[in-house]
This record gives C-alpha cells, structure tokens and sequence, in this order.
C-alpha cells in the first residue's frame, strides 16, 4: 500500500456518532501521532466552517486540522483560506426570490458563507430556533441585500416531499445554469457551483500540501462523499452506510468499525 500522507473524513454519518459525539482521547492520540509523522487529519464535510469548527474547536487551536467545508466550495489548512467557490451574486436575488414561488415551501433553507449562515424569515419557526441555538452566527434575512459576504452554498430540506424534485423546480424556476445539487443524506440537499465536489476540495488541499490523491485516504458514508472517495487510493466506506454506497467498495474497503463505534479513528490508528 503507498503511503498514506493525509486522512479526510466525512462528520455526520461517519466520523461523528448519531449523537454527535466522538472519542475526544482517540482523536487528541491519533492527531498526536499524525503530526510525529507529519501526516494529515482532514474534515471534509457539507457543513460550514463555522460548522466544522463547532465539532473541532477544542483541537484545532495548533490548526492541526484542515478543513474541506461547504461539500468543496471552501478550503482551510493553517487558519487560512486557499480555496473558495463562491456562488455568482447575480444568481442569489433570483434564488432567493424563488424560494416562496415553489409547489412546496421547504423547511429549512441556508445560504452559507465563510464566517456566517443567512435563512429568510419565511422559513418555519422550529428550524429558526434550532439554527440559532446550535450556530451564533445564523442570521435571519428579510431579504437578499441583508446578506452581507459572498456564499458557497445554498442548503435546503423539506420533510415530506422529494427534496432532488423540489431544489430542480427551484432551479428551473430561475433558469439559472451552472450549478449542481448534492445530497447530504440526512434530509437536506445543498446548492453548489457546478465542478464542485469534495474531491475538488481535496485535490485544491493536495496542490498546497504537495500530497496526491494516491497518498490520500477518505471516508464517508453518503452520496456526497462519492467523488471524494472515488479520489483518493485508499477509500474506506462505513459499515452504517447504505447499500448502494456500500456496493462500490470491497470488503476491505470497508472501515473498522461504524460511526457510533470510532470506525474512523481506529482505522486511521490501525494505518499509522
């Protein structure tokens, strides 16, 4: 096997338990030993930064953790930006206005930037209290000239009805061309550039780092972690995974162990 110099994992589904939780002493082990032997612990991940840094706070204060945000659209490595996809600003007011104009009105709607996550007031009450509970920087639009810096993503959910239907009309509706949607395969599906992918993240933080995709490990459980993990050389799938993520990868492709049993960091620890 090449040597693996870097090792990007998924959160939700993946690196994190159903709780949210993780083993704090594995990671604070594994991250000691990686940087000993000056290899790389990466989240890659559909949520924000402010997302990403919400679960790593505590460990990334040395920046031992680079982060792979908003599915692709933004890479950190060394408390700094080296890449960023920013959706056009002539595309957000036709978004944006569209959004009431749609068969059904999702549930959740975010336009995320770097630093910080704008929802329309239209939107329920139960997301709008749970989005400022869980980020301080969530704020709440009237409309899209209160949105303050550029953005990467537009995430959107809706509980009862086909989420990849409902953001196509949303596109359709505008007419807007060059972009794509993903799903995160925990009921929201997110708005990007088209070209964008985690793998393009990762492949952006390779060309820093000098580290190629066939030194590159990956794990994932969804639909969005495909690219990332058809990327690198050594991809590992979760157990916990549905079967058709589970049908593309081999038995030891497979990580140790599920989300909820540390699969990730004890196979990271079995690798080093």
């Amino acid at each position: 096997m090449t040597d693996i110099k870097l090792f990007a994992t998924d959160l939700d589904g993946t690196f994190l338990r159903d709780d949210k939780t993780f083993d704090r002493d594995l990671l604070k082990l594994v991250l000691k030993e990686l940087h000993q032997k000056n290899k790389y612990f990466v989240a890659s991940s559909g949520r924000s930064f402010n997302g990403i840094n919400h679960v790593f706070e505590d460990f990334n204060r040395e920046n031992q953790i680079a982060y792979v945000a908003q599915n692709g659209g933004l890479v950190m490595v060394d408390g700094k930006v080296i890449f960023e996809s920013n959706l056009p600003s002539e595309y957000l007011k036709p978004l944006f206005e569209a959004i009431p104009k749609l068969s059904v009105l999702p549930d959740r709607v975010m336009f995320e930037g770097r630093t910080k996550t704008f929802s329309p007031s239209s939107v329920g009450i139960d997301f709008l209290r749970w989005s400022q509970k869980r980020d301080p920087h969530f704020e709440l639009v009237e409309n899209v000239d209160q949105i303050t810096e550029p953005i990467q993503k537009i995430s959107m959910g809706w509980s009862d009805s086909d989420q990849k239907l409902m953001t196509q009309e949303l596109i359709s509706i505008t007419g807007i061309e060059g972009l794509r949607t993903t799903s995160s395969g925990y009921g929201t599906l997110d708005i990007i550039n088209d070209g964008i992918s985690k793998a393009v993240g990762l492949q952006k933080l390779g060309d820093y780092l000098d580290v190629h995709g066939d030194e590159m490990a990956a794990f994932g459980d969804g639909e969005n972690d495909l690219e990332m993990l058809y990327y690198v050389n050594s991809p590992f799938v979760m157990p916990n995974a549905p079967e058709f993520i589970q049908k593309n990868f081999t038995e030891a492709q497979h990580a140790l162990a599920d989300n909820n049993q540390s699969g990730v960091l004890r196979t990271i620890d079995s690798l080093i």
